[in-house]
């Protein structure tokens, strides 16, 4: 009897946790996303550098884009409509297309779940968004004062970092990291850059410290 009830109380543990009920939000960016779900994982196959040659393709792709603009020399207005106009075309015919090429494509369970896994990044970095903001507003109402240092701080280095560097090299350089970001992460190469960064301030602190030690 004590196996029979030990099995049921396992095999109840099993039903509630594959009844449980899935993220509100992952499940809304799910239906949102599935018109884009077949091409969303190839493209960030690209994004993650699952092939050694894809971080040469994206930075190929970047810098021809940035080529044609400096030839071209479009102004602001012009840039923004052409960047409206690509954004409409993708978001018509985007769906289209993948509702007519795979309409009969089998949607496998390693499919989903890289699905669900860009889902998941996507509702990561909205939430490191939304922690971003309130961080800032928890600074301002508690130490308006420290606020105000630091977004100045902030606002005046990156003013005096565009009046060192002319506008669309700047431009190129900064979608340049937001395109290898995911490699970067994917392969440790941000850890890496932080740790090394870290040793290296930690050594400035430590050599000044004491060299203070000895002046006392």
């Amino acid at each position: 009897m004590d196996e029979i009830t030990l099995q049921s109380v396992k095999m109840s543990d099993v039903q509630e946790v594959e009844q449980t009920p899935e993220n509100p939000e992952m499940i809304s960016l799910k239906t949102d996303m599935e018109s884009y779900r077949q091409l969303l994982i190839p493209i960030n196959k690209v994004l993650e550098w699952e092939e050694s040659h894809y971080p040469a393709i994206l930075v190929g792709l970047i810098t021809l884009l940035f080529a044609l603009i400096w030839t071209m020399e479009p102004s602001v207005l012009t840039c923004f409509s052409l960047i409206g106009l690509v954004i409409c075309l993708i978001d018509f015919v985007v769906p289209a297309v993948t509702t007519y090429f795979f309409a009969t494509a089998e949607w496998s369970e390693v499919q989903e779940e890289q699905y669900e896994a860009i889902c998941q990044r996507v509702l990561n970095f909205k939430a490191h968004i939304a922690n971003a903001k309130n961080t800032l507003m928890d600074l301002k109402a508690d130490k308006p004062k420290a606020y105000l240092l630091v977004m100045m701080g902030i606002f005046a280095c990156t003013a005096w970092l565009g009046s060192l560097m002319d506008n669309l090299l700047l431009t190129y350089l900064m979608v340049l990291f937001i395109i290898l970001l995911p490699g970067l992460h994917k392969h440790g190469i941000i850890q890496k850059m932080t740790n090394s960064t870290a040793i290296v301030i930690k050594g400035l602190i430590a050599g000044k410290e004491q060299v203070k030690a000895k002046g006392k």
